[in-house]
């Protein structure tokens, strides 16, 4: 049994019905659209995970490359858009719950010093209670709701939003190479 430490992230892996993403190809599609590698190569015809020229079976959705769906060479486009709408998505809900968070301890705050007469007459308490309130608060509530529920929300609403393209695009493929 081997200790992991504690800054080690742990992949989620879904078990929704849909085989996309797989760790491979999302670290191809970011590399290939920052530059740092090519879009060609040779990846699995049914999840688009790349895979090595004599691989005969896709290690993330075990579809056989010789008998089954045969290997591609580059991903196709409404794949890669897929990823890109994913993350998107995922963002917009992180950083929006992250900032309501940061406007509840903004407007928390200053109701909080304000409610207390014994703040109010003295500038220099007030304000080190405020800032104290933000301090904590802001990255509190940040973390929580951007980093907990926003990260959950907004995951499973890409995810649906990835498995409707995901359904859509097999069977545009299926009809079009059955």
């Amino acid at each position: 049994m081997t200790a992991q430490s504690p800054s080690a992230e742990v992949r989620f892996r879904p078990d929704d019905g849909c085989p996309l993403f797989s760790e491979a190809l999302e670290e191809h599609l970011v590399a290939v659209s920052r530059g740092e590698a090519p879009s060609r190569g040779r990846f699995c015809g049914n999840c688009y995970t790349p895979v090595g020229p004599t691989t005969a079976e896709c290690a993330h959705c075990h579809e056989d490359l010789v008998q089954g769906r045969k290997p591609v060479t580059i991903v196709p486009e409404p794949i890669t858009e897929a990823l890109r709408a994913q993350r998107k998505t995922e963002s917009r809900w992180v950083n929006g719950l992250a900032y309501v968070g940061l406007l509840i301890a903004i407007v928390g705050g200053i109701t909080f010093v304000l409610a207390l007469p014994a703040l109010r007459d003295r500038l220099l308490y007030a304000t080190i209670v405020y800032a104290i309130i933000l301090l904590i608060g802001g990255r509190t509530l940040a973390g929580v709701l951007g980093g907990y529920f926003g990260d959950r929300w907004g995951y499973e609403r890409a995810r649906a939003r990835t498995r409707a393209t995901w359904a859509q695009w097999t069977a545009e493929r299926d009809r079009s190479n059955p």
